[in-house]
């Protein structure tokens, strides 16, 4: 495959496919800064094994676990390489692809207590709620599909639990 037809093909599935990307960076980063740089991360680490992609399992299967797994490793770093606490200041400028509508309270909620869970619990849950079957949770998280659906269950319990808290 040429150079620009694999690009073309990439920016494609890319297109396609943004907004899982996208509320996987609104999960796992605070400051609009922080999404932007965890979505350039998500994006070149999809790039880099864009080549290796055998189609073995559905595209979105590959970007969320790609998506997934650098998410939980740059919030690693972050956590380790945060001196100062820079989810306190101002945003003077913001990207405006960045910015999201204005969510309702209830989501506003629901994603504080998603923001409480484990790392695992935590993707589980994101996929669970962007619609994807136990099986390709399973395949995703590399959780058995028998605890895919036990996790789910106490996890919707946590939130409930997590969201009383805060109304």
């Amino acid at each position: 495959m040429t150079d620009n037809r694999q690009k073309d093909q990439f920016l494609d599935i890319l297109e396609k496919n943004i907004g899982i990307i996208l509320k996987i960076a609104r999960a796992y980063a605070k400051t609009i800064q922080d999404k932007e740089d965890l979505i350039n991360d998500i994006t070149l680490e999809l790039w880099k094994s864009f080549g290796k992609f055998k189609g073995d399992s559905k595209i979105s299967t590959w970007i969320y676990r790609v998506a997934l797994n650098t998410s939980m490793n740059y919030k690693r770093k972050r956590e380790k390489d945060r001196l100062f606490f820079f989810d306190d200041l101002k945003q003077i400028e913001s990207l405006s692809w960045l910015i999201e509508q204005q969510d309702s309270s209830q989501s506003e909620i629901l994603y504080q207590c998603i923001d409480e869970l484990s790392e695992l619990n935590k993707a589980i849950i994101l996929l669970y709620l962007d619609g994807n079957s136990h099986d390709e949770i399973s395949d995703i998280t590399g959780v058995s599909k028998t605890n895919v659906g036990t996790r789910i269950g106490r996890i919707k319990e946590q939130i409930k639990n997590l969201a009383t808290t805060k109304i």
